[in-house]
């Protein structure tokens, strides 16, 4: 293993944990990071070095060699990264005298906002090549080194890529083969790498996968959500939101996405009936941004609070984000458990879960132009510790502990379980669709049902001979 002390006030303390193991983000002054990486041992007393707000640690030691395991992660991170942020590109190089064509340079690049200079640093360090250059508010990642394009087909090859950038792979992976394989660069073979080039990127046409070659593991999705996906809150309505918004040539990897999170976050069957048959796991059509200049979006929705707060929060908090978007599903977090507990109910809370919110995504970049008020300390205490108002009940409704009274909930955190004199069993997404099988209205069930007694705990009410049961959905995982 590769060890890097960093010490402070000629105090060195080693942390043992393996970068797979701790979502470690350096921002540094004087020291280069890739330099740091290259070197056995290093010791420094006099070098400002400081962790992210997210880090707890003031004096530390970094292990930065990856174990096969820690190695196959990160692979699978970085082809979901690469899926949002990676680009394929094919330049013929003219020859000055003659300007006809007597080279192509293949190149990969992924181009990032400045603040996440260190992502690019770890990615050069893990995949130990190519070089990093700096454009005004950006950083590029840039790999052109024939050894190194070899290395990195290689790598795509075993870790897939899952958006029609894989097509867009498959063209350069074949144009970079032909050009290796040539004697000469003939006119013929000039005409067919011109033709897979011009082909790629923004002016392909063809969006036809491989059939059954999407796959979706974890890494690789918190790598394409770190590029792709976003962590947010409507203000108004209080709904923390998670989006992945794409092309719309891209429905069929939202489709499989979607069908991933229904079979590995944890879902019980009556879960997954509510998800089934209802829009909790939603994906939408959104017209162009610019007429004329964009395509269509697709966005994969996600806005129950219950299935963000005892599902999908944990399900990602086991894995780790390597650029600013940790920061983003860290207050997301606070935001989620927030109203999940009914919290934000209390208007001084609210109104510190509103002001988080206006320092996450855009906010926090470094080049953001307008003010930034953060979180006190204090404040960011008093939000993390609010006492609930809400009481979840074990039939999936929920009662304000100040009123007892229920809470209005649209029966987004149960299903509704009906039982006929024959003995025949339904199951009912939501009231008004339970309502309706039963022949009576939406208010009558619902005062028949709402009565707050001893049948909380789900057992069965009879209504005009029919059984009817509240079975709760989305609620947190049973531990082990």
């Amino acid at each position: 293993y590769r060890v890097i002390i960093l010490c402070a006030d000629n105090v060195a303390v080693l942390v043992k944990t393996q970068l797979c193991e701790l979502n470690l983000t350096l921002h540094y002054n004087y020291i280069d990071l890739p330099t740091l990486l290259s070197l056995p041992l290093l010791i420094t007393g006099s070098s400002r070095v400081r962790l992210s707000k997210s880090k707890r640690l003031k004096k530390w030691v970094a292990k930065y060699s990856l174990n096969s395991v820690c190695l196959d992660k990160f692979y699978r991170w970085f082809a979901g990264f690469s899926d949002a942020e990676g680009s394929f590109t094919i330049s013929p190089i003219l020859n000055r005298k003659t300007n006809k064509i007597e080279v192509f340079s293949f190149k990969f690049t992924i181009g990032l906002h400045k603040d996440d200079l260190g992502v690019l640093n770890i990615i050069q360090s893990n995949l130990r090549m190519g070089k990093i250059y700096s454009y005004t508010d950006k950083y590029i990642f840039v790999v052109t080194k024939m050894e190194d394009i070899k290395n990195l087909i290689s790598i795509f090859s075993k870790y897939k890529l899952n958006t029609s950038k894989y097509l867009d792979f498959s063209d350069f992976n074949l144009a970079f083969t032909l050009d290796q394989k040539r004697e000469k660069l003939t006119d013929e073979l000039i005409s067919k790498l011109l033709e897979l080039k011009n082909n790629m990127n923004t002016k392909r046409i063809n969006f036809n996968m491989p059939e059954n070659h999407v796959l979706i593991t974890k890494s690789w999705l918190v790598g394409f959500i770190e590029g792709d996906g976003s962590f947010s809150i409507e203000r108004a309505a209080f709904k923390p939101v998670l989006s992945i918004k794409l092309s719309k040539t891209q429905l069929p990897l939202l489709v499989k996405i979607k069908e991933f999170l229904e079979n590995n976050l944890g879902f019980d069957s009556y879960s997954m009936y509510k998800i089934k048959n209802t829009s909790i796991l939603s994906i939408i059509s959104e017209k162009a941004r610019d007429k004329g200049k964009s395509i269509p979006l697709a966005a994969l929705m996600i806005k129950n609070t219950h299935v963000l707060n005892n599902y999908l929060i944990p399900f990602l908090s086991e894995e780790k984000f390597m650029t600013k978007k940790g920061e983003d599903f860290l207050d997301f977090k606070i935001i989620c458990k927030t109203i999940y507990n009914g919290a934000h109910s209390i208007e001084e809370i609210a109104a510190l879960v509103l002001k988080l919110s206006y320092t996450m995504n855009n906010y926090r970049l470094s080049t953001f132009q307008g003010t930034v008020n953060y979180l006190s300390k204090d404040e960011m205490d008093r939000l993390m510790n609010a006492k609930p108002t809400i009481e979840h009940l074990k039939d999936g409704r929920q009662i304000d502990l100040i009123t007892k009274k229920v809470v209005r909930s649209r029966s987004s955190s149960c299903i509704y379980e009906i039982i006929k004199p024959s003995g025949e069993v339904l199951l009912m997404p939501n009231l008004a669709e339970s309502a309706l099988m039963l022949d009576t209205s939406f208010k009558t069930l619902k005062r028949h049902l709402e009565v707050l007694d001893n049948n909380s705990d789900g057992s069965k009410r009879v209504f005009k001979g029919y059984t009817v049961r509240r079975i709760p959905v989305f609620y947190p995982i049973a531990s082990e």
